[in-house]
């Protein structure tokens, strides 16, 4: 039978399981895969060669977290529908220049990525559905791109020397393209330079004032890379515990409790997440075993630790019910061993079962929730301690608000947090406060200061660190006012907002509005039309991607916005398309297959002909999707071989149904593709 692709998917051979980051080696260089998509990470691992290394993380906030600043290594972002792809590549140079950025996208986006080509922010773009090929020469250019890269500026932090790829082509012209590409991560860096990070030199006294409302100033400490440290050493314990089945016991050391510590400090860890997965599997299949031999302390262990995992598995039901016809002889068994998962959810749900069925004493039950609930407190006042220490080692002291350091502290206080570890959190946390207090007066970011100020007056900072901090305050705000006019902040406060993607919005505290106070006062300024230009270019990245999603209104204003700043090439260009899509507005909005919902499943029947000569190939189809999720307007677009397998493609959608798309409350046509690829089954 043929294997039919949705747009995420390709023909290729799958890994059983995806094996255990291991460390970058001599020689070898890492490739980040950067994706929520499962599915991509064996297409992508078929086409790699041996000098290079595959490590998948979810998001661009977990790549920037586990990698230290100035790495070497090739970035490939799955960029599809993202709605501002240029901050994100910002961010990237920002973080590594050292980085070669691939990015994957629709085979039709490929106009959208020819601008950051053509200027060296990114090496290339890999269409979806993959095709070896075209990935493998896309990884031998951003394989030659770092190694350049690292010529140009040495190997930075974390860098390793790196062979170039076997067999790849020669480019002379790379190394200049390459010092073209780190000038214009440089003045991206200078425009988008991110509030909060997390190696803030203090400035002079008499240094220009940070943006008004921008994230406080890190404290010069190495924090951030001692919680990379600390991950990385509790994944390489979780993982020496899975091999020595050390599953669930002991509480401390086990892999379960040690992949929860992970996602404590890092919820969005990939490999943390896939390992407990993993872990699932284990427990549910040993639940059944220790049944067959009648150990049902074990058994209730174990299906209590795989429910705290994942209490939606299928599986799960199947279980409680062998489980219900030994309640008899299982006793309080049942409910210590769901205390013991820490699913404290489901021990209440058993205790009350149990009083309701009678099948327990009252006097047990009533042990029995006293036990819940102290184990409860516990395991609450520990979970926030730790994520006191977590923030305070990553600089979230303050921000953001319900996810810092003071948030989790005040939180931990609630739950009953006393003793020495809360004494002793509150002293660091006091220490922390103050050095960033101290830290954002050098810098000028007086608001900051009041709020530091206040949260150790909460806190009961000793008088005397509060009067300190009060004076160096009032002094930095009484030289500011007298050496400082109001205008020259108008352009530090354009680029904070430039960084946080505040370009339009709100109407006077957005980039925009910044520009436009520079303009007025201090049209001589020197980094005005810098500042311009890149705010404009944002802005038309943005029309262009509100164009993209068939929101012309959207992008029709800010094209107008953008008029507002200066005449460009570019906003000419974007004006055109919009012109034609308006006047194209009747064809129906596109839409990604996968993000569509099929009714009934998609039957291809393979041609016999082709079956019988071992022909394979592939078919291209778009389509309409009627308003009650019909298809219609059936169109090859593109197949290979030829006049093969178009007739059996199109049958095969013609007879598929969708959940209706409704927009307004209304259910309107779509058109969408798909790509059936025809495999002849291995025997």
């Amino acid at each position: 039978m043929p294997k039919t692709l949705r747009k995420h998917e390709v023909a290729a051979p799958v890994p059983a399981e995806r094996p255990p980051l291991q460390p970058v080696r001599q020689q070898k260089l890492t490739v980040l895969l950067v994706t929520a998509d499962d599915a991509l990470w064996p297409q992508v691992g078929a086409d790699l060669n041996g000098g290079l290394i595959l490590k998948q993380l979810d998001s661009i906030d977990e790549l920037i977290s586990a990698t230290p600043s100035g790495q070497a290594g090739i970035v490939l972002w799955d960029a599809r529908n993202h709605p501002e792809p240029a901050a994100v590549i910002s961010r990237l140079h920002l973080h590594s220049s050292r980085f070669a950025i691939v990015a994957l996208d629709e085979a039709t986006s490929g106009d959208a990525w020819a601008l950051p080509i053509q200027h060296r922010q990114i090496v290339a773009h890999v269409g979806l559905p993959i095709v070896g090929s075209v990935l493998s020469t896309a990884l031998d250019s951003a394989h030659e791109e770092v190694n350049s890269r690292l010529a140009l500026l040495g190997d930075g932090v974390g860098a390793v020397p790196l062979a170039v790829a076997s067999g790849s082509p020669k480019k002379p012209w790379l190394v200049p393209a390459v010092i073209g590409g780190v000038a214009i991560a440089g003045g991206l860096a200078f425009f988008l330079t991110r509030p909060g990070s997390t190696d803030v030199t203090p400035a002079p006294v008499a240094a220009s004032a940070p943006a008004k409302g921008a994230a406080l100033p890190a404290a010069p400490v190495k924090s951030a890379a001692e919680a990379d440290e600390k991950v990385d050493a509790l994944m390489e314990k979780a993982q020496q515990a899975m091999l020595d089945r050390h599953f669930i016991d002991p509480a401390a050391g086990s892999a379960l409790s040690l992949y929860r510590e992970v996602l404590i400090i890092n919820p969005d860890n990939g490999e943390a997440r896939q390992g407990l997965q993993r872990l699932s599997e284990i427990l549910l299949a040993r639940v059944q075993s220790a049944l067959d031999d009648r150990k049902f302390d074990a058994a209730l262990q174990f299906l209590e630790s795989a429910r705290s995992i994942d209490a939606t598995d299928s599986r799960l039901s199947a279980l409680d019910e062998k489980i219900a016809s030994l309640r008899a002889e299982l006793g309080p068994a049942q409910i210590l061993a769901a205390i013991n998962a820490q699913n404290f959810d489901r021990a209440t749900q058993l205790i009350d079962e149990a009083a309701r069925a009678k099948t327990l004493p009252p006097a047990k039950l009533a042990q029995l929730r006293d036990e819940l609930h102290r184990r409860r407190e516990d395991f609450e006042v520990s979970r926030l301690l730790k994520l006191v220490d977590t923030r305070i080692q990553q600089d979230h002291v303050i921000d953001p608000h319900n996810d810092s350091a003071v948030y989790y502290l005040d939180q931990a206080k609630q739950a009953g947090a006393s003793g020495p570890a809360l004494q002793g959190q509150a002293q660091d946390l006091l220490k922390r406060l103050a050095l960033l207090g101290h830290t954002a007066v050098q810098q000028r970011n007086f608001n900051d200061v009041d709020r530091v100020l206040t949260e150790m007056h909460l806190m009961g900072a000793p008088q005397a660190a509060i009067a300190g901090l009060q004076h160096e305050l009032i002094a930095a705000r009484t030289q500011q006012a007298a050496q400082n006019p109001v205008f020259p902040q108008y352009l530090e406060l354009a680029q904070s907002r430039l960084a946080q993607g505040k370009l339009t919005e709100p109407d006077t505290d957005s980039a925009v509005f910044y520009v436009n106070q520079l303009r007025t006062a201090d049209p001589k300024n020197s980094g005005l039309a810098q500042i311009t230009g890149a705010v404009q270019a944002q802005i038309i990245d943005r029309a262009r991607l509100s164009l993209d999603a068939g929101d012309i209104e959207k992008s029709e204003a800010l094209a107008q916005t953008a008029a507002g700043l200066a005449a460009s090439s570019d906003l000419d260009a974007l004006n055109d398309r919009i012109r034609q899509r308006k006047a194209t507005a009747g064809q129906p909005l596109q839409m990604p297959e996968q993000s569509l919902t099929r009714v009934n499943k998609l039957d291809v029947q393979y041609p016999a002909r082709a079956l019988a000569s071992g022909v394979e190939g592939w078919v291209e189809l778009g389509y309409t999707v009627g308003a009650d999720g019909s298809v219609t307007n059936i169109k090859v677009l593109n197949a290979a071989p030829p006049k093969v397998f178009e007739a059996s493609a199109g049958k095969a959608v013609s007879h598929l149904r969708y959940q209706p798309v409704v927009r307004g409350g209304k259910a309107i046509a779509v058109g969408t593709q798909v790509r059936i690829v025809y495999r002849v089954p291995k025997s």
